[in-house]
């Protein structure tokens, strides 16, 4: 099971993006400390979080990606949550409406095989993203990270290599290119770090076959729950799927 909980948030002080790893320390305040030990050993999470501004408004976005993060972070930590304290910023934050959304692996795989899709994907990287490859950040949409992360990412969530396969990924970025991008760089600062990043569009087209779309567009669906990159967990790597081709 994946799901998705977004908290609209009220709040007299101004928020920002980067305040995104405060939420985090919030939210393992609230968690079972069993468990939130548990969550900082493991090296790919079963969660992503981060702050979104839509409108006039700003969302607190929390996804979990198995059934136990689910029950223990969406359901029991946070679905009665009404007031979020930064103690540091020493801010508080009214909760003022929730949404949420949830979804079988079996129903994500149904749309593998049942739906339609076209050979052009529109990705909005919502939440500034970057990949770490041989030690050093890569802060464009390079498509084998793109690709290679996601697919990593499934396999954590699910508990088993089933998608992780190098001749597919290969595959897959042999058959995928970038056809549009309207991209910006941008920085994520992270305990005094500043890590580099981009925010923005991209038009990937899969020139293979059916299936291989077919696969693409199922990663990228699972991509909105799971986040792609490096920092998911920490506010970085939100990625939306924009259904009309642009």
């Amino acid at each position: 099971m994946i799901a998705k909980l977004e908290l609209e948030l009220s709040c007299n002080e101004e928020l920002a993006y980067q305040m995104s790893s405060l939420f985090h320390g919030v939210l393992m305040e609230l968690l079972p400390e069993e468990y939130a030990d548990e969550l900082h050993c493991s090296k790919l999470h079963p969660y992503t979080q981060h702050l979104e501004f839509r409108g006039k408004t700003w969302y607190w976005i929390i996804t979990a990606l198995n059934k136990q993060a689910v029950d223990i972070i969406l359901k029991n930590a946070l679905w009665n949550l009404e007031q979020i304290e930064l103690k540091k910023k020493q801010i508080v934050i009214n909760i003022i409406g929730r949404q949420y959304k949830e979804m079988s692996y079996n129903q994500l795989m149904e749309h593998f095989y049942h739906e339609e899709h076209g050979k052009y994907m529109q990705i909005h990287f919502v939440s500034p993203t970057a990949f770490k490859q041989g030690g050093k950040y890569v802060f464009y949409p390079d498509i084998h990270c793109f690709f290679q992360s996601l697919m990593n990412k499934y396999d954590a969530a699910v508990g088993d290599n089933v998608m992780w396969d190098e001749e597919t990924l290969e595959q897959l970025c042999g058959n995928a290119q970038i056809v549009r991008y309207d991209l910006k760089s941008v920085s994520f600062s992270l305990e005094g770090v500043r890590i580099p990043a981009f925010v923005g569009k991209i038009t990937i087209k899969i020139n293979g076959t059916k299936t291989m779309a077919d696969f693409a567009n199922m990663l990228v669906e699972f991509g909105t729950y799971s986040g792609v990159g490096i920092k998911t967990a920490l506010g970085m790597g939100c990625i939306r799927q924009l259904k009309e081709r642009g």
